[in-house]
């Protein structure tokens, strides 16, 4: 039997930010340490969890998932609608941010939380869905495109 098989994937609460948080922080780092830009500032928890994850957690237009290992957080996401005003596409589903712990990943996780972010999605009519991934993260590109998405464009970054 395989861990996933234990793991619950529950609509996140209040109670669970600390541990979103946390789990945000590791997927910062994560990020930081395949490309330097993304470096964190030391107040950037905070901010986080103020400006982003308390308003997408309120948003009738988000979905912030935990999943858990009995009362153990072990991995997030956080999916919302967005309107595109002038676009053949009026509206598209976002999949902001994804993360499972290490040493859970690569037994279905995943791919559990993308189903049940799927049924959300389609509950809300949407057709098409968008994420971004950091190119250099290999297992996050292995990730996507086994769930069936396709490269569309290439951001291009320069420091100065």
């Amino acid at each position: 039997m395989t861990v996933a098989v234990m793991i619950k994937i529950i609509k996140a609460e209040e109670k669970h930010i600390p541990d979103i948080c946390k789990l945000w922080w590791e997927f910062i780092w994560f990020h930081a340490d395949i490309e330097p830009v993304f470096t964190p500032l030391d107040n950037a928890v905070e901010g986080f969890e103020k400006e982003f994850l308390r308003k997408q957690l309120k948003s009738d237009k988000s979905l912030v998932l935990v999943a858990l290992d009995g009362a153990k957080t072990i991995g997030y996401s956080i999916s919302e609608l967005q309107d595109i005003p002038g676009s053949k596409i009026e509206r598209r589903g976002h999949i902001n941010h994804m993360h499972v712990v290490g040493n859970y990943r690569r037994q279905g996780i995943g791919q559990k939380m993308y189903r049940e972010i799927l049924k959300w999605f389609r509950t809300n009519d949407i057709k098409v869905l968008e994420i971004q991934i950091t190119t250099k993260n290999v297992l996050a590109s292995n990730f996507w495109r086994k769930q069936g998405f396709r490269d569309l464009q290439t951001n291009l970054i320069k420091e100065l």
